[in-house]
């Protein structure tokens, strides 16, 4: 049995070990396996389910969508919602009706209907994967008539961006920011944006102040009214990253620590349970 999931600060936290339930003073494992995005709504949790990069590597089409359900405090079975996607996604969100996945490995934005029919969104032409023309998409997040994404852009050698798309997906506005390899962007009240400066080890505002967490690699970030979730990790090599520990940092709105959590996984993605989370493109 699980403690009640509307418990304010608690959290799932999805990594290549599993989905862990999170609290500031403990874990615990909900689901084994290798996730990358997470989100919840109406008493389910979804996830973007991979699998080892090894795996993956014979079976590049081993990325699926599964829906949980998650209520009276007991983890339903998966139901399986889409299956067969390439390995390399990354966050999903639900986003003006839709729901949305982040195909990095396609450089592309999958947006699925309530039938679980996906249109596909291309950012860019197909690439060669870690090419020098591999953005490697990794986050999104839609607010009202737009969409921001997050390119990575390490395999480039260049800093990371934030660019902003109208709903039609046209280009609007591209951010060039401090480092290259940056995960995930959450909107703030005042319309500034946030987003984890990985390789530094900390949080950083677009044309702000940044936050140092550890000297470790930031990815994962909820945003409540009142705290700041943070994840980070060793950063090893691709092969590697399947076994390696991470922490959760909590931080209040002053970016003061509050409490840090060690991990058995690196957090990959971070999203608060109850929903009230900037880092929801439809926060409640």
């Amino acid at each position: 049995m699980l403690a009640d999931p509307q418990t304010k600060n608690t959290y799932l936290v999805a990594s290549r070990q599993g989905i862990y339930r999170v609290e500031h003073g403990k874990y615990e494992m909900l689901i084994a396996g290798c996730y990358f995005g997470i989100t919840a709504q109406d008493g389910y949790i979804y996830c973007f389910k991979t699998d080892s990069l090894a795996a993956a590597e014979a079976n590049p089409n081993c990325g699926s969508l599964l829906r949980h359900e998650f209520r009276d405090n007991i983890v339903g079975e998966a139901e399986i919602l889409c299956d067969g996607l390439d390995y390399n996604g990354h966050q999903i969100d639900f986003f003006d009706g839709s729901f949305w996945l982040v195909d990095s490995g396609n450089q592309q934005i999958l947006e699925f209907d309530s039938g679980w029919n996906a249109t596909a969104h291309p950012i860019g032409p197909p690439v060669e994967r870690r090419s020098e023309e591999d953005v490697h998409i990794n986050s999104f997040h839609g607010r009202g008539d737009r969409i921001f994404l997050m390119f990575h852009n390490g395999h480039r050698g260049i800093p990371s961006e934030i660019v902003e798309y109208d709903r039609a997906f046209r280009e609007i506005r591209r951010t060039r920011l401090a480092s290259t390899g940056c995960h995930d962007i959450v909107p703030l009240e005042d319309g500034s944006l946030l987003y984890c400066e990985s390789i530094k080890g900390q949080i950083a505002v677009v044309s702000g102040a940044t936050h140092k967490i550890d000297e470790l690699y930031t990815r994962g970030l909820a945003v409540s009214d009142d705290e700041i979730a943070v994840g980070s990790s060793l950063y090893g090599v691709r092969a590697s990253r399947q076994m390696l520990p991470g922490f959760v940092t909590f931080l209040d709105r002053q970016y003061n620590r509050i409490s840090r959590l060690h991990l058995p996984a690196a957090p990959t993605q971070i999203r608060r349970l109850d929903g009230h989370d900037l880092s929801l493109s439809m926060p409640r």
